[in-house]
């Protein structure tokens, strides 16, 4: 003599099952329309920046203000504000100085601040963090074949050799609570140049160098 099951075990599991696929059929469409394209998995840039501020399409939005070095004050700011980015196509005025940027290289930067000094690097694809020194980096950086996108974003270089090369905006200078409310003793009394938090005087937090390669972003 068979058993069999009852109506009502029978069709609360066919509802299950419904639910079951209707679910994973959801899920699969979630998937679909958030899915990145091959150009974001390779870390490649589908537009061009220069483009867009060009575009006579964008001309009216205030996507961005453009100005002269000479015209960026702290009145300025007072009466306009800092909502959205200001784009200076040069330096002029600005009181900003820099290194030559087609003499100056990636070695450079290693005999500024150390071979050894420790630096936070980002895997491009992954977002996830890995430190390398900064020996190691210089020769990923140089290396023409490249496993893996790496970024590094957060090189605070203050109190190295770099430092020398390197001034800000005068503008930054001028509201940089730094400089400005931080005891210029403390500041002063910092030797340590890289960001170990014992050896720290001060924040920490006023110049740094980015390095990527190509197809990287954040």
């Amino acid at each position: 003599m068979s058993e069999t099951g009852s109506p009502g075990k029978t069709q609360k599991g066919g509802q299950q099952q419904r639910r079951q696929l209707r679910e994973r059929k959801q899920r699969k469409l979630y998937l679909e329309e958030w899915a990145l394209g091959d150009d974001d998995l390779e870390g490649t840039r589908g537009f061009s920046v220069s483009e867009k501020l060009e575009s006579s399409k964008f001309a009216q939005t205030g996507m961005v203000r453009e100005m002269r070095g000479s015209d960026l004050s702290v009145a300025f700011l007072q009466q306009y504000g800092f909502n959205i980015p200001l784009l200076f196509r040069e330096k002029t005025g600005l009181g900003l100085r820099m290194p030559d940027s087609n003499e100056f290289t990636i070695n450079d930067v290693r005999l500024c601040v150390g071979s050894r000094r420790v630096l936070d690097v980002m895997d491009v694809n992954t977002q996830k963090n890995l430190q390398m020194t900064m020996k190691e980096w210089q020769q990923y950086y140089d290396n023409p074949q490249k496993d893996r996108l790496l970024n590094v974003i957060s090189l605070e270089f203050s109190h190295t050799r770099l430092d020398n090369y390197v001034q800000c905006p005068e503008i930054v200078r001028q509201i940089d609570w730094v400089d400005v409310v931080w005891p210029k003793r403390l500041k002063d009394s910092q030797r340590e140049g890289t960001n170990v938090l014992g050896e720290m005087m001060y924040p920490k937090v006023q110049k740094y160098c980015l390095m990527s390669v190509k197809n990287c972003y954040t």
